[in-house]
């Protein structure tokens, strides 16, 4: 009975929005490209506080899991992947449909460029993109401490994607060689590579390119919310200054598993050298400068 119900409840849904298409398109959408643990959730927090934006961080259907499983094993442009992976455009028109026609969609889920960019640039006419960067070597720390591609981390495989997947950007080091630490720093110079291939794909798509710590200085605040066409509020003014993606104690796992940035700088240096003593082509563009 439940799937019954879905499935008419679905099928009304995909009227109406056939209906209100006009209305649809008329709103602009924000997506981020980031590798996650690069302050995403800041972001949509920050966004949210302008006058026409509604903003969120990972709504469902959050695209990870399956989602995720398919862009590593299919290409993008498989029509079994793409039709399943459409249930986020699908999603989101749903709610643009009774969204007050000024409103601005942001989204700042790291799954982005990972799972459905492809079916937004297709289903939507006003797409901008930021690409949200954050010191390389922090976010390997915050990767390595938090188990991310080991054992020590039961779920990372549901959100991050295999540096060596089908629609990887860039050839992965032998992956089943690598350490930990190795694994860490291919996925997230893929994820530069992924964000790359986005400006060359889908070159009518604006993309805006944002260090996470420049955004510290509340001009810097107001230079992107000036890029973005939306108006900052009192609130704007609030929350820049709150510590930047700021994690809560049980996100750590433990002391024992600190790092020191040093060992990140090093390990990131070691990788980068030997990818492109291999004919790897490095993006120019990694966060390695603090």
């Amino acid at each position: 009975m439940n799937k019954v119900k879905s499935i008419i409840e679905r099928y009304l849904n995909n009227i109406f929005n056939k209906l209100n298409e006009k209305k649809i398109q008329n709103h602009r959408l924000i997506f981020y490209i980031n590798s996650g643990r690069s302050g995403s959730q800041y972001l949509a927090e920050l966004l949210g506080t302008a006058k026409e934006v509604v903003s969120f961080h990972e709504p469902a259907p959050p695209m990870t899991g399956d989602f995720l499983t398919l862009a590593n094993t299919l290409d993008y442009n498989n029509n079994k992947s793409k039709r399943i992976r459409r249930i986020k455009s699908y999603t989101i028109k749903n709610y643009l449909r009774n969204l007050p026609e000024n409103k601005v969609y942001c989204e700042t889920n790291h799954m982005f460029i990972k799972t459905f960019f492809d079916v937004i640039c297709e289903d939507f006419k006003q797409v901008n993109v930021i690409i949200l960067r954050r010191y390389l070597p922090s976010v390997l720390k915050s990767f390595v401490e938090l188990g991310y591609f080991s054992d020590r981390h039961p779920n990372w495989h549901l959100w991050m994607s295999r540096p060596d997947a089908v629609t990887s950007a860039i050839p992965c080091l032998n992956y089943q060689e690598l350490d930990q630490y190795d694994r860490c720093i291919a996925y997230l110079i893929d994820i530069e590579a992924r964000a790359i291939r986005f400006q060359q794909e889908y070159p009518s798509i604006i993309t805006s390119e944002v260090r996470l710590e420049s955004l510290n200085n509340y001009q810097n605040v107001l230079e992107l919310f000036e890029t973005l066409s939306i108006t900052p509020t009192q609130a704007t003014e609030t929350i820049y200054t709150e510590k930047i993606n700021q994690r809560s104690n049980l996100k750590i796992m433990g002391k024992e598993n600190t790092v020191s940035l040093a060992d990140c700088e090093e390990r990131i240096n070691n990788y980068i050298d030997i990818a492109i003593a291999q004919g790897v082509k490095v993006p120019h563009s990694l966060a390695l400068k603090a």
